[in-house]
């Protein structure tokens, strides 16, 4: 195993040296005083690969959302062209789950450091987002160790310094598409303040890029609302409380025209994603110490609605959650330790032969005809963890590592709703009666982790990281059934845990004018859990789908960062660009149900839902006196198998190998004083009117994405 890893490694160790020598800039060997300032403390310190979008990028973006924002930095998302579908996102093969629930994935997505219960990247909105940012090894370990692949971090803007300033948008273009928004921040005196609020309508259906028709596109209303309001006292120490709203409002579900001239039934979901919480923050009078804590609540639900069904069906997951932590920083070790608590509760419906009907749905048509949402399970997750980092040779040498701790219970909270005696899968192994089967578990573990960085030379890192991943199967994947809820496939209440070794090894090089990057990682998934053709015993045949553990799982591959500014280029007039490129390469990507099993059991596949090549590449444009600039990315989807699993599907028929282009520009119209200023912002996307899908072949799979549409935003500043 370790000899086909061999010259992946070698190459990305070479290739600072040569890149170094290449520059004229040979290593300087010890001493060195590294106080450049062109890596910051924490990315010295850090063993793991760094990912950031910064404030500039996203304002320059064509994306009007998270998933738009992440497929353009080059990072998998199976992303939908309508808010009818999920969204479901990668990292390094490692996904969000299918239905959006965030405890079912493996993907974890924060808000401010905070578990937001939100697993569609889709229904986070960009215009109050200040970064995101991507953490593995031990950043990773003070919010989870069940994302080996890592976490992505929204970091939202805060009130200050001015006392007041913000923006106001108006916007329309294509498919009668209009947006209108503001968000206002400030601070007076010890109180700071942030609010925001925007909604959008699509009211016309959009062409894909081969000016078909696709049937259904149009949106109602899509809506976001965000507060942040905090009091600081002794200058040290600060209580808030944040919330966030965001609606989808009938977002109709995409088709085309069938060989008989008929259209699907005209369905539509409904959306909405609500966070509250409350905040504090201290740190001591001399800032080695600092602590931080928050409760909150949340609540994500999908209602979707179809002419042809008597009731809507949907999905609602509550949860509740606390963290707290503190952490010690000084001149030879950084220490931190928490604790962190979420109760995820799920209500869950499918069709109208649920047994616990309820007023409700928030469509006013079905008002008094019930609505089959019933409370199916819950997930509780306990974590602690301590890590830290050893600082080491004037900070070239840096050690860090560190364990958690996570006690997960789960509980079937609608026992009976699934006959295991109608699922061959079970019936076949002799499983006929729920009483057969646990209605509850429990699951306990500690996982390590530890890393290395060294810099051998001012503006080059070295760096090395093991992680072990774990994580216990939820609620709904033990437990879920096939005949009352819309899952897909029922759940196996004798689940394992997944195990998951993750290693990455790399190096990062930072000039004044330009950086680059290179990560291999590696990881081996023991027992991943997901949804598999169940898989007779003699590995004959298949018989339907259920949650499976899959034996072994490999995921292995390259990742590539560079970016640069060029700067009084001969020719262009004062002009900068910004170019970049950000590349993910998986070499290796295979799983086996039972490694050494008999026929199907035991044979190799490839693992579908992840493209072999993702690719977010382009550059970014100012010129000063002109007042404008912009940018303009491509990105490429590499090829990929579809569905959720290979097992029995005969011969796999790939798709994807495309490139999308867009192009934002934005230009200063007026200005008056230091702060008042009116933009035009106009967005291209799918410049050359590429026809593609994210989730399958076009229209064999899928529907395509829009063809070319603009759009033009008129933004006042103050």
């Amino acid at each position: 195993m370790m000899s086909c890893r061999i010259p992946a490694v070698s190459v990305l160790l070479l290739l600072p040296t040569m890149t170094l020598a290449q520059s004229g800039n040979a290593p300087v060997l010890p001493p060195v005083v590294v106080d450049s300032g062109v890596f910051t403390e924490h990315e010295r310190e850090r063993a793991t690969s760094a990912f950031l979008i910064g404030k500039e990028t996203i304002e320059h973006s064509s994306a009007e959302n998270l998933s738009e924002l992440l497929i353009e930095q080059g990072i998998t998302v199976e992303a939908t062209p309508t808010d009818h579908g999920e969204n479901t996102t990668l990292l390094r093969g490692f996904q969000t789950e299918h239905l959006m629930t965030e405890a079912n994935g493996k993907l974890l997505i924060l808000i401010d450091g905070r578990r937001s219960g939100v697993a569609n990247t889709r229904q986070i909105s960009l215009h109050n987002v200040e970064r995101v940012e991507i953490l593995r090894g031990p950043e990773m370990f003070k919010y989870s160790m069940g994302s080996p692949g890592g976490i992505i971090n929204v970091v939202t803007r805060r009130g200050g310094p001015e006392r007041i300033s913000g923006s106001a948008r108006l916007g329309y273009g294509s498919h009668d598409t209009s947006r209108a928004g503001v968000d206002i921040d400030g601070q007076s005196g010890a109180f700071d303040y942030a609010f925001g609020y925007e909604h959008g309508t699509v009211r016309r259906d959009y062409r894909d890029g081969d000016g078909k028709r696709v049937h259904n596109t149009r949106t109602d209303g899509t809506e976001r609302a965000n507060f942040n309001l905090g009091y600081s006292f002794n200058e040290r120490h600060r209580i808030g409380i944040d919330g966030y709203h965001y609606a989808v409002d009938q977002a109709h579900r995409p088709s085309y025209v069938d060989e008989e001239g008929e259209i699907r039934d005209n369905s539509y979901t409904d959306r909405e994603t609500q966070l509250l919480h409350l905040n504090y923050e201290g740190a001591s009078e001399n800032g080695r110490l600092s602590w931080r804590g928050n409760i909150g609540w949340g609540k994500d639900l999908y209602e979707t609605y179809e002419a042809s069904s008597r009731y809507p069906k949907g999905q609602e997951a509550r949860s509740k959650r606390a963290q707290g932590s503190m952490t010690y920083t000084s001149e030879r070790f950084d220490l931190t330790g928490g604790l962190d608590y979420i109760k995820y509760e799920l209500d869950n419906s499918s069709t109208a032969r649920g047994a616990f009907l309820q007023p409700g749905g928030r469509d006013p048509q079905w008002a008094g005809l019930g609505f089959p949402m019933h409370s199916t399970s819950s997930t509780t997750l306990w974590g602690a963890f301590l890590v830290g980092t050893l600082k080491l040779d004037d900070g070239r040498l840096n050690l860090s590592g560190g364990l958690r701790y996570e006690h997960a219970r789960a509980k079937d909270l609608s026992v009976g709703d699934e006959h295991y005696e109608r699922v061959p899968y079970f019936s076949g192994r002799g499983i006929t009666d729920r009483s057969q089967l646990p209605t509850s578990r429990s699951f306990d573990h500690v996982s390590p982790t530890f890393g290395i960085s060294y810099l051998p030379a001012d503006g080059l890192k070295l760096r090395a990281n093991y992680t072990q991943g774990w994580r216990a199967p939820s609620g709904r994947q033990l437990f879920a059934s096939s005949f009352y809820e819309d899952y897909g496939a029922p759940g196996d209440p004798r689940l394992k845990p997944e195990f998951t070794d993750a290693f990455e090894i790399g190096f990062d090089i930072a000039r004044e004018l330009w950086r680059l990057s290179g990560t291999y990682f590696y990881y081996e998934v023991k027992d991943n859990i997901y949804i598999y053709p169940g898989v007779r015993a003699d590995g004959s045949g298949v018989q339907g789908r259920v949650m499976m553990n899959v034996d072994r799982r490999i995921q292995e591959g390259i990742e590539i960062q560079a970016s640069g500014t060029l700067r009084d280029l001969p020719g262009l007039g004062g002009l900068e660009l910004r170019p970049y490129i950000n590349a993910v390469h998986m070499t290796r990507k295979k799983e086996v149900i039972d490694e050494g099993g008999p026929g199907l059991l035991g044979k190799w596949w490839p693992i579908t839902r992840m493209p072999d090549t993702a690719i977010g590449y382009g550059f970014g444009f100012s010129h000063a006196a002109a007042k404008l600039s912009g940018h303009l990315n491509f990105n490429y989807y590499g090829k990929q198998y579809g569905g959720r699993a290979n097992v029995g599907d005969g011969p796999l028929v790939g798709f994807g190998k495309f490139t999308v282009a867009n192009l934002s520009v934005r230009k200063r119209l007026w200005e008056s004083g230091p702060s008042n200023s009116v933009d035009l912002k106009m967005d291209i996307n799918n410049l050359f009117d590429k026809t593609y899908s994210y989730l399958g072949r076009v229209p064999e799979d899928a529907y395509a994405y829009p063809g070319r549409n603009i759009h033009a935003t008129l933004i006042y500043n103050f």
